[in-house]
């Protein structure tokens, strides 16, 4: 289902970011190499560990793993964009690339392991994976 990118194909994806987009809540984050799943939870525990987490939605594109984060603030989504670009979630895996969305509101409908609204609860029980951000 997903081919693996090789280091210099991450690179150049990590490259392709549009820095032209204005500082937003949001941010769009790719994961690149993402052969471990990546639910709200594992994004929750990477996202929170910067600042507060109103919404997150995952989806895929192409073959890509996105989703898109709103901070409470732009600046911890500004910060997010800044720490957590080119990291990975999983020892060489999972690679994030990260830049400020278009949307101004995340609209989430349900809560479940795609899409969540942590404004209503962030109760999702206890979850297996703890991921562990490396930073390259």
């Amino acid at each position: 289902r997903m081919d693996m990118l090789s280091p210099g194909e991450v690179e150049m994806e990590l490259k392709k970011v549009n820095d032209n987009l204005p500082e937003n809540h949001i941010i769009l984050i790719t994961v690149i190499n993402a052969i471990y799943p990546i639910n709200v939870s594992t994004l929750h525990k990477v996202c929170r560990s910067i600042g507060e987490v109103d919404r997150l939605v995952i989806f895929e594109k192409g073959t890509f793993v996105q989703a898109l984060v709103e901070f409470r603030t732009i600046a911890h989504a500004a910060e997010a964009k800044k720490n957590l670009h080119g990291c990975d979630i999983y020892n060489n895996a999972c690679t994030l690339k990260v830049e400020f969305a278009r949307q101004e509101r995340l609209n989430v409908k349900r809560n479940d392991d795609k899409t969540w609204d942590f404004t209503q609860t962030e109760d999702f029980g206890k979850v297996k994976d703890e991921p562990n951000i490396q930073r390259k």
